[in-house]
């Protein structure tokens, strides 16, 4: 039957991504240094994050967020009753700027409008906070944003990343 089987294969295959500490889940804690289930140690941050387990995507820089002058207009997040335009007409607008991209999770009028992530860089572990505006395959970021995950560099343009959904009012929503 393939059912079962498929069944196994998928608890064995998340076995094994569970074994890596970057792939489990985070457990975030505030105010606490005791290591969580996966033995890494609370980043003693002031909040949750409120999606269990990252969420492992390609980040792209892209310079349509680059410009403060921007109508918000550009974007997923433009209109419409989750739109965005009215409270922040420019990209400069936002209080994140320029820490603001596209993610997997918004198309036009997304109550996912206005949410936001924190961002690791799987290689060097350097991560940010950032407002979701647009729509994207994975994580679009800005080239401030994307520098300041890979040590001031754009290099190719991309790196793996974790993304975690965290309080909206960390960006200033």
């Amino acid at each position: 039957m393939i059912f079962p089987a498929t069944f196994i294969l998928t608890l064995f295959l998340t076995q094994i991504a569970c074994a890596l500490p970057q792939a489990c889940g985070d457990h975030i804690s505030p105010k606490s240094s005791t290591p969580n289930p996966h033995g890494l140690p609370y980043d003693n941050a002031q909040y949750t994050i409120v999606h269990q387990g990252p969420i492992i995507h390609d980040a792209r820089v892209n310079d349509a967020y680059d410009n403060p002058n921007t109508s918000t207009n550009t974007v997923a997040c433009s209109n419409g009753p989750n739109g965005l335009a009215a409270r922040f007409p420019k990209l400069g607008d936002f209080p994140t700027f320029p820490f603001i991209g596209g993610t997997f999770d918004i198309v036009w009028n997304s109550p996912n409008c206005g949410g936001c992530w924190k961002i690791t860089n799987i290689g060097n572990n350097a991560s940010i906070h950032m407002t979701a505006v647009d729509t994207s395959l994975g994580f679009d970021l800005s080239e401030d944003a994307f520098k300041a995950l890979n040590n001031g560099q754009i290099g190719q343009g991309v790196l793996q990343v974790t993304g975690g959904k965290i309080p909206r009012s960390v960006c200033g929503l």
